[in-house]
């Protein structure tokens, strides 16, 4: 059985609980309180070898006794008794566990090595494992109703899935499902993630259509670019609200290039949610008031937004955030204006925002919805209901949500400073539209629906290989020395070379001789770049000189590179000048790779020059590309306006800027030992032929 089939975690027919406990408010006590008190419709076997009953149920000595075949074992026992008890699940031919017991990795180094065993004996007997240190799963389903999990609260039903990696962040957001009218239909916690990850469950969750939409909260990836990949399938299916915490922004270790050093932990994990789809939010209230939006509400057909309210500040609130999220608020058309003004008063405004005052009776609130939501210049609604002087709430919400039904359009309701109303109004129609408490909130999560249906309606791209030789790239690579350094300036450029990168031509002299024999090949105007190990960044060393027109600079030019690399400790590590025709393209441009151990490697493409890393606008894609990434990297830096043609200048070549984009994934995706390389800068123009790479390094790691 394939470890993302979690059937018998989420529909067992038969639960053992091993440690179970006779002793009220223990956890497992609570646990099968919580299985028998919500309805579970299969059998519970208790395992304890000192009890005799527990909640009415029989108890067994050891799991061995059971005759029946269980589908589930809950393990709770002390973190000493974990691995005797998988050997006794072993036996008893259980291949499904769900360990509640902490005391593993997350401990420390004695914790981590039995967390190592204890997979070892997993991986051994064929077993799958959620947890160890998690709080369980719960499954509202009506054919299973299992709630096994230690928390006190009630779930309440719903259409949204939630895996977290955080059991205590679990067990509160339980405690405010009713609260806050939040309905789940699947609940894991996956703890230390030993054996079952956020991956498998993503993956499990894809085609059940009861789960409409898939919240995740994640400390850390398991596997992220394998995260990368089914995320990207499932997006196109139904939507994923993620939580990523742990933000850091450190650049990686060892990053000694510009791409290295622009590629942080936050920056991998932003490029993973992008590329794949996954909307990524900062807060829990953020994900549930987003997931409910998915459950509850219609998918925006377009991106013209709607505003009704009673009051006016939290209108422009809204409407300040949708602008943020790419929605526009159209003027409603004459004849609702029309229809609106025979019951509204006068003093209202018809203008969108259409504010009809405090004054408003229930019933004018739900004719007014019917009637926007009707207009043909309106695709979504936001329906602010603020606290009314005369009118009962709950009420007027109530006629608003059955105003809301008759319409295929997107409509939120927004109770201000009525949080109570929330749960009430669901217990008198639990077919109401999302209701949230939050203007700025409604907006933002109709924008990121609609953001979102546009990512489902983009076209993912085609993966393009160039006719690249690599078999004569591959004669230079195999022949590299073992260990982790960047290459010398011969080898990158032709390595370079030989994959059809535009790599400007360079000579490397040795000496004063065979520099002026060089600048007599390839001609006045030149540049010089000293090469000496150890020097990475040749600019900030003042090891470069540019626009030589004779050999009087020239001469001129080395003597004072060389008493630079002097002072600076270089002049022993001194191998010679890089020579290069003196080349000036239009706009200067970075492209580069970066290998991270979880993610793989990364493109990234932006502004370049000796200000990369102050203005940092690059964007990073995870390779290998498709031709649809590579555009969208173009088009979502800052300076693309600057590439696009600004005050009279013509637009560079985007195809071949694109051409090289992709060309860098392949490259990367045939040599994976480069782990960091810098084109930088790239200099673009309108014309090919002056679109340049001007230098270059490699690092390599076999």
């Amino acid at each position: 059985m394939e470890k993302s089939n979690l059937d018998k975690f989420f529909y067992p027919k038969t639960i053992a609980v091993i440690g179970a406990s006779s002793k009220k408010q223990s956890l497992s006590w609570e646990l099968i309180n919580n299985l028998i008190k919500f309805g579970y419709t299969g059998r519970i076997f208790p395992i304890n070898p000192k009890a005799e009953a527990i909640h009415c149920l029989q108890v067994y000595k050891s799991v061995t006794e059971i005759k029946e075949k269980i589908d589930l074992a809950i393990i709770m026992v002390t973190r000493n008794l974990v691995l005797q008890t998988i050997d006794e699940c072993f036996k008893k031919k259980i291949d499904s566990i769900l360990l509640i017991t902490a005391g593993f990795k997350e401990t420390g180094k004695s914790g981590a090595s039995l967390e190592d065993e204890l997979i070892r004996r997993v991986n051994i007997y064929k077993m799958k494992l959620v947890g160890p240190n998690c709080m369980g799963i719960i499954n509202m389903e009506e054919e299973i109703n299992m709630n096994a999990t230690f928390v006190r609260n009630t779930p309440v039903k719903g259409g949204i899935g939630f895996v977290s990696q955080s059991g205590a962040l679990g067990a509160a957001v339980l405690a405010i499902l009713k609260q806050k009218d939040i309905g789940i239909v699947h609940f894991i916690s996956i703890g230390n993630k030993a054996d079952i990850t956020e991956n498998n469950v993503i993956k499990y969750w894809m085609d059940n259509s009861k789960i409409k939409v898939i919240t995740v909260y994640l400390e850390s990836f398991s596997n992220a670019n394998e995260f990368l990949k089914i995320a990207g399938e499932v997006t196109r299916i139904k939507p994923i609200v993620a939580i990523k915490a742990a933000r850091t922004t450190s650049g990686q270790k060892a990053a000694s290039s510009h791409t290295g050093a622009l590629a942080s932990s936050e920056s991998v994990v932003n490029t993973i949610f992008q590329q794949s789809g996954v909307i990524r939010v900062d807060t829990v209230e953020d994900m549930f008031d987003l997931a409910k939006c998915f459950d509850r509400g219609k998918m925006p057909h377009g991106n013209r937004l709607g505003i009704l309210t009673n009051a006016g500040g939290p209108a422009i609130l809204a409407a300040d955030e949708a602008d943020k999220w790419g929605l526009i608020l159209p003027s409603l058309s004459d004849s609702t204006i029309k229809s609106l003004k025979e019951f509204v008063r006068e003093e209202a405004s018809f203008n969108n925002p259409i504010d009809i005052l405090p004054s408003a009776t229930p019933e004018m609130y739900a004719k007014a919805t019917e009637l926007i939501l009707k207009d043909e210049n309106v695709d979504s609604l936001l329906i602010i209901l603020g606290p009314p002087l005369m009118y009962d709430t709950l009420e007027t919400a109530k006629l608003i949500s059955n105003a809301t039904k008759t319409s295929n359009k997107t409509s939120v309701l927004v109770l201000m400073s009525q949080d109570e109303n929330i749960a009430k109004l669901s217990e008198i129609d639990d077919s109401h539209p999302p209701l949230l408490n939050s203007t700025e909130s409604a907006a933002r999560c109709i924008g990121r629906m609609y953001n979102y249906k546009l990512w489902k309606e983009s076209i993912s791209g085609d993966y393009i290989k160039y006719d690249e030789n690599k078999i004569k790239t591959s004669k230079y690579v195999n022949v590299l020395k073992k260990g982790e350094y960047y290459l010398d300036f011969e080898t990158t450029y032709k390595i370079l070379k030989t994959y059809n990168f535009p790599v400007i031509e360079s000579r490397l002299a040795k000496d004063l001789q065979e520099s002026v024999k060089i600048a007599d090949e390839l001609g006045f105007p030149l540049v010089i770049k000293a090469e000496a190990k150890g020097l990475i960044h040749k600019t900030e060393a003042g090891a470069v000189v540019v626009n030589i027109k004779n050999i009087e600079e020239l001469v001129q030019a080395e003597n004072l590179v060389l008493s630079r690399l002097k002072e600076k400790g270089f002049e022993k590590k001194f191998i010679g000048f890089i020579m290069q025709p003196y080349f000036k393209g239009d706009v200067e441009t970075i492209l580069g790779s970066f290998k991270d151990e979880s993610a793989g490697h990364l493109i990234m493409f932006g502004m370049g020059g000796i200000f990369v890393e102050v203005y940092k606008d690059a964007v990073f894609r995870v390779a290998p590309l498709t031709d649809v990434d590579a555009d969208n990297m173009i088009e979502s830096i800052q300076g693309y306006k600057i590439l696009a043609g600004l005050r009279g200048r013509k637009q560079v070549n985007f195809g071949y800027i694109k051409e090289n984009i992709l060309r860098l994934s392949n490259f990367v995706c045939d040599f994976p030992e480069f782990i960091e390389i810098d084109f930088n800068p790239f200099t673009v123009s309108n014309e090919k032929a002056k679109c340049r790479i001007l230098d270059a390094r490699i690092k390599i790691k076999v």
